[in-house]
C-alpha cells in the first residue's frame, strides 16, 4: 500500500498546509440495529461461500478502517477543499468516514467509493446551508409584527426581571432553580444540601418575598 504523502506536500487551495485530520474513532465493530438479526445461511459472514466468494467485500474492522483513513483522508479533503473552507472540508471527510464504519464495508475501489459519499454529503450540506439562508432572509425582510400579547408578555417578563432583582441572593437562587430548571422541592433540597423540610421553607420564603416585591413594582408603576 502506497504510504501517505507529508502533509507539507499538499497544500490546500489557500496554499496553506494542510491541517492534520484526527483518525475518527472506531469500535470493536461496526454498528447494526439495535434490533437487526443476524444474517444466516450459506450467503451470511462467516459462511463458507461468503468466504470463498471473489466479489464480497471485506468486512470492515478498526484496522482496516485506520487504512482506510491513512490511505484516502487526504484525497477527499483536498476534494472538499476545491469546494468549500478548509473547517467544512475537515467536517466532510469526519461525516465521510464515520458514515464508512456504519456501513461496515467498502467496495474494492475504496477511493473513487469514498469520494462519492463526499459528493453526496457536501450535496447534503449546501442544501441545509440554502435552507438556513432562505430562513434568515425571509426573517430578515418579513418580520413578524409584535402583537398586543407579546408587548404585554415583554412588560410582565421586565417587571418579574426588575422584582428578581429586589431579592435576596439566596432567594433568587431558590426561585432560579424552581423556574428555570423546573425542579422539585426535594430537587432543590439535593442541590442546596439541606433536607426537604428546610428546602420547602426557603421555597416558601423565596416565593413570598418575590410576591411581595412584584406587587410593589406593579402599583409603583401604576
Amino acid at each position: 500500500m502506497r504510504e501517505p504523502a507529508p502533509e507539507t506536500d499538499h497544500p490546500d487551495i489557500d496554499g496553506n498546509p494542510e491541517p492534520a485530520l484526527p483518525i475518527p474513532p472506531t469500535d470493536t465493530e461496526p454498528h447494526r440495529g439495535a434490533h437487526s438479526p443476524r444474517a444466516s445461511g450459506p450467503h451470511a459472514p462467516g459462511s463458507y461461500e461468503h468466504e470463498q466468494s471473489p466479489h464480497a467485500p471485506a468486512p470492515l474492522t478498526p484496522a482496516r478502517t485506520e487504512e482506510l483513513f491513512a490511505a484516502h483522508a487526504r484525497a477527499v479533503y483536498r476534494y472538499g477543499r476545491a469546494r468549500m473552507p478548509a473547517a467544512e472540508a475537515e467536517d466532510v471527510v469526519a461525516e465521510v468516514f464515520a458514515i464508512t464504519w456504519r456501513k461496515g464495508e467498502v467496495p474494492d475501489n475504496p477511493r473513487a467509493w469514498l469520494l462519492g459519499v463526499a459528493r453526496r454529503v457536501m450535496a447534503n450540506q449546501a442544501r441545509a446551508r440554502h435552507r438556513r439562508t432562505a430562513l434568515v432572509e425571509r426573517v430578515r425582510t418579513h418580520p413578524a409584527p409584535a402583537g398586543a400579547d407579546d408587548v404585554r408578555l415583554v412588560g410582565e417578563l421586565d417587571e418579574l426581571t426588575r422584582a428578581m432583582n429586589l431579592l435576596r441572593p439566596t432567594d433568587r437562587e431558590v426561585i432560579a432553580l424552581l423556574a428555570a430548571a423546573e425542579l422539585t422541592t426535594a430537587e432543590v433540597a439535593q442541590v442546596l444540601g439541606c433536607t426537604t423540610a428546610l428546602a420547602a421553607t426557603r421555597v416558601h420564603r423565596a416565593r413570598r418575598r418575590l410576591r411581595a416585591a412584584y406587587e410593589r413594582l406593579t402599583e409603583e408603576g401604576a
